[in-house]
């Protein structure tokens, strides 16, 4: 595992608007995607494009507590990622790990101690993490992403602690998920709207 820290910048609006567009047309396509896929996150896949594999994401704080203590939840990706959040915001953590025989995390047979580097990104920042990079992004409130990794074959995987710690407790209904949909779709809109003002 690798530590570096967030590279990230200001998306160009002509861009933001293109990929709302492209979230809000699947989701008037498809609706909302299977709350019982991943619990903490709803995940719809999009085209690739330039050798990337592409898909959007949305994220909710009352779907668990987004503690980073619980297993299932930091983790690295097999291909370098870039992120773009089109509404909301997150609590994004990116973790250094350190080889050390009393850490409380594990991976592939080793132990490490973690720690944590945050950052507050908002909506129309786009971040990019090399692969191999620990990172656990939390949202402070109803966000969207729209997410690319590189297709290079090698696979990610969890930084988890130890088998005694469960996963988080999932709370939100497939129906509540579902009832999301309008308020989405209307916040879209809006940031939309906002964007074809200041073009």
């Amino acid at each position: 595992m690798a530590f570096h820290p967030l590279r990230e910048h200001r998306i160009d609006p002509a861009r933001m608007v293109e990929l709302l567009r492209e979230c809000k047309a699947v989701l008037l396509d498809r609706g909302m995607a299977d709350m019982e896929e991943y619990g903490d996150m709803l995940k719809w896949g999009l085209p690739r494009r330039d050798g990337k594999v592409r898909s959007m994401h949305v994220y909710h704080p009352d779907w668990c507590s987004w503690s980073d203590r619980f297993r299932g939840t930091i983790h690295y990706h097999g291909g370098a990622i870039r992120g773009t959040i089109l509404l909301g915001e997150f609590d994004h953590g990116i973790y250094e790990a350190t080889l050390d025989p009393a850490g409380d995390r594990f991976h592939l047979g080793q132990r490490y101690k973690l720690t944590r580097h945050a950052r507050i990104q908002s909506a129309g920042t786009s971040y990019e993490l090399p692969a191999m990079v620990p990172h656990w992004p939390r949202p402070t409130t109803l966000t969207m992403t729209s997410f690319e990794e590189e297709d290079n074959g090698e696979m990610g995987d969890l930084v988890n602690p130890d088998d005694e710690i469960g996963i988080d407790e999932h709370r939100w209904t497939q129906e509540q998920a579902d009832a999301l949909l309008p308020e989405l779709l209307a916040l879209i809109d809006a940031k939309l709207a906002a964007l074809t003002v200041l073009a």
